[in-house]
């Protein structure tokens, strides 16, 4: 049997895992080719950067762009690093280790393997960013982060200085928590290590081997394109890729990797599939949540389960979700009053005994006084390329490549079809100066500026103003005047606190049905106020609409044009639905 490093996460996780893995003899005793494991690493890859969406949908339209990253590290690693390199991207070439222990073999891939004078750099590819390590730290009079750069690569600080404080150890230990968003990675190349230097001292060469260094090599996430192509595809300059040092770390994790493979194994000699306790290692909300969570927590009802209180990673009472759980606790209505200590959760299991849904009125008039006609309901669509695209753009920038505008003239005036106005890119090519163009011309200087969301929208404004500075004023200009409508139908403390409620009061939301379920997503507030649906449009999210974006290149004549209309009309239907929300909210108030 070949355990690879995406099976060693998985299997340890809990006892039932494996067995539900479908762990027959034949598989026991086979090995794993390297497309097989190539195909895990993937797989996981594009579960973890993207969990709303199905893996084979997106592997076509992202997997370009991930493979790139890696050939980008290895290509620029050379700056920093001596000596002989290996690397490659789905070929063989690539390094391999591999080791024995108790007659399961473990084996791992090198994404770059660097030797120089008898010593090793392994250096781990990830297409996340920068951002996830640097944004650990620890304060004193400001911010520190717990590294430090020096020629493009990051030292964990413990690594130059001896007299750090104790502060810094603590955030330091989420590094070695597995379920960390950084220490998750982290986690992944200490495993990489563990069979990397089991197979050198299996070998009888991990002693005369001066050193080996262990990297990750990650997207800087403050890195910005500047538009620079050869041939039409971008040039990008070394500093895209960040080098982050953690041989120390992951030294500390090879105990607790040793403890985790015995787990493992014996996991594997029992193959239990019976259900046992959940945990953190469900990973719940999590791009990395567990395959099987379903089947897992099928015990929990489909409707009011006690995962739709809001704020429920909180615990209640000194209780972890969890613990409620794993003790027969499964639904809203069988968690004890005492334990609901917040004031959202005993108004939310209020709703469910009554099927009465909570509405503060006042509240939610006061809201509504705050829009201005005419309105404009907007919403972009976008394209959160891993590489930057275009001018101006970083990893991961949301690319606007789609808005839709509904405007209401006056309260409850708007026509779908007659009022509706909107951009949609022809291609993969830069059309964002003719979309500004177009949005600006669209929107007059008075009047609310509505969405879902404010922060997204809000963003994609400012970067825009940030990229074009011939525009900067009245984009900016529209940003100011964005309203968000969950304000009126979730809540912002900040707002009703100016508008004379007290903190207690602003901080509770202003509209709860039990058909949300713990959600105020527009897709669980809409079918409360309208018949709006969208169920049988061929496109009928946001997945859908950036996967058919990136697939136009690839369309026959006919079914671009097929395909571009109904991107036009999924995009019309986000706005209409806003429209909708809001009259529904007018109509609840009076």
């Amino acid at each position: 049997m070949a355990i690879t490093k995406t099976k060693f996460i998985n299997y340890t996780r809990c006892p039932r895992f494996v067995a539900l893995d479908d762990l027959k003899e034949e598989v026991l005793n086979s090995d794993i080719s390297y497309e097989e494991y190539l195909k895990e690493e993937q797989t996981e890859l594009l579960k973890e950067l993207a969990s709303d969406m199905e893996v084979d949908e997106q592997m076509e339209v992202m997997l370009p762009y991930y493979n790139e990253v890696e050939i980008l590290a290895g290509k620029y690693a050379k700056n920093y690093f001596k000596g002989n390199f290996k690397y490659a991207y789905n070929t063989f070439e690539q390094e391999s280790f591999d080791c024995k222990i108790n007659g399961i073999r473990y084996i791992c891939y090198v994404d770059i393997y660097n030797e120089n004078n008898n010593a090793f750099n392994i250096v781990e590819v990830k297409a996340t960013t920068s951002k996830k390590f640097l944004s650990i730290g620890y304060k004193d009079e400001e911010f520190i982060s717990i590294f430090e750069k020096k020629n493009n690569i990051y030292h964990l600080l413990e690594d130059n200085n001896d007299n750090l404080p104790k502060k810094y150890y603590q955030a330091r230990n989420k590094l070695l928590n597995r379920y960390d968003k950084a220490g998750h990675y982290v986690y992944d190349l200490a495993i990489q290590r563990y069979i990397i230097e089991n197979d050198l001292k299996q070998n009888n060469q991990l002693d005369k081997i001066n050193k080996v260094n262990y990297y990750l090599a990650v997207l800087n996430a403050d890195y910005t394109f500047d538009g620079k192509y050869e041939k039409g595809i971008p040039i990008y300059s070394d500093d895209i890729i960040a080098y982050f040092d953690l041989t120390s770390i992951t030294k500390d994790y090879q105990e607790i990797i040793d403890q985790d493979r015995k787990r493992l194994e014996e996991y594997i000699a029992r193959l239990d599939s019976k259900r046992c306790e959940v945990g953190e290692f469900c990973e719940n909300k999590k791009t990395t949540k567990c395959s099987y969570f379903d089947l897992c927590f099928a015990i929990l009802p489909e409707k009011n389960s006690i995962l739709t209180y809001l704020d429920n990673h909180y615990g209640f009472n000194k209780k972890s979700i969890y613990e409620l759980i794993n003790s027969g606790i499964t639904s809203v209505l069988e968690i004890d009053d005492k334990d609901l200590t917040r004031e959202k959760n005993k108004i939310q299991k209020k709703v469910v005994q009554t099927h009465i849904p909570y509405i503060n009125k006042d509240k939610i008039k006061a809201g509504l006084k705050q829009i201005n006609y005419p309105v404009y309901h907007l919403d972009f669509e976008t394209f959160p390329c891993p590489l930057p695209r275009f001018k101006g753009e970083k990893p991961y920038t949301q690319s606007v490549f789609q808005f839709s505008l509904h405007i209401e003239k006056e309260e409850g005036i708007c026509d779908k079809v007659k009022d509706h106005y909107g951009y949609l890119a022809k291609d993969e090519q830069d059309h964002r100066e003719e979309l500004i163009q177009k949005l600006i011309a669209y929107i007059g200087d008075k009047g609310t500026i509505l969405v879902y969301n404010e922060s997204f929208e809000k963003g994609r404004l400012k970067e825009l103003a940030d990229i074009f500075p011939n525009y900067k004023k009245e984009l900016l200009s529209i940003r100011d005047r964005v309203f968000d409508l969950m304000n009126i139908t979730k809540t912002n403390t900040k707002l009703y606190e100016n508008l004379g409620y007290t903190k207690e009061e602003a901080s509770l939301f202003n509209y709860y049905h039990e058909d949300m379920q713990g959600s105020f997503s527009i897709k669980k507030i809409l079918p409360l106020f309208s018949n709006l649906t969208y169920k049988g449009m061929d496109i009928s999210n946001g997945v859908e609409a950036l996967v058919t974006y990136a697939k136009f290149k690839t369309m026959n004549k006919q079914e671009y044009e097929y395909k571009y209309q109904k991107l036009v009309e999924y995009c019309c239907q986000d706005t209409w639905a806003m429209y909708e929300i809001l009259k529904g909210l007018r109509t609840v108030v009076k």
